[in-house]
């Protein structure tokens, strides 16, 4: 029993015709599915290395935030330590002077800035000359002047008072 359409047309079930066009089209149909799914492939590896690329971008840069929080933190505990005045323009010269370095290291970057510039700090090597309620300097051995002047100061006796300024005076 074959079926047959209106018109006289025979093999309705699409059955019938050459079997190697078949399968020559069923091969390009194949071929061109494979050959799409292979771009789409290249795309997402495309797109997969341009994605790696800014993810180590970002590593790159949060190790390098990571590496100046600790030094920023070093450096802090470094000063603390040291007694800053000003921690801030200290950590900035800190940073300035150990770049100055082949091998920073803050401890010796700390200790440098304290020696160039002790204002910065509670350091106990600053000089007493100057300073506002500083103690007074040490007279010599052989100081007849401060002598004088003591012996004026503490006894608070006129003459000696006298003879301390004439003997200033020359």
């Amino acid at each position: 029993m074959s079926k047959s359409g209106a018109g006289g047309a025979d093999n309705l079930d699409g059955g019938g015709g050459d079997a190697s066009t078949d399968t020559h089209s069923a091969a390009v149909n194949e071929e061109v599915i494979w050959k799409a799914r292979a771009e789409e492939a290249e795309e997402q590896i495309e797109a997969l290395r341009i994605e790696i690329t800014e993810l180590e971008s970002a590593l790159s840069q949060a190790r390098e935030s990571l590496l100046h929080a600790e030094r920023r933190g070093e450096i802090d505990r470094e000063l603390t330590a040291a007694k800053a005045v000003d921690l801030e323009t200290a950590r900035l010269l800190t940073e300035a002077v150990g770049a100055e370095m082949d091998e920073p290291d803050v401890a010796a970057a700390v200790r440098e800035l304290c020696n160039r510039k002790p204002f910065l700090f509670g350091c106990s090597r600053r000089s007493a000359g100057g300073v506002s309620m500083s103690p007074a300097p040490q007279r010599g051995a052989t100081d007849p002047l401060g002598d004088m002047a003591h012996t004026a100061r503490t006894t608070g006796d006129r003459s000696e008072l006298l003879q301390y300024l004439r003997a200033r005076r020359g």
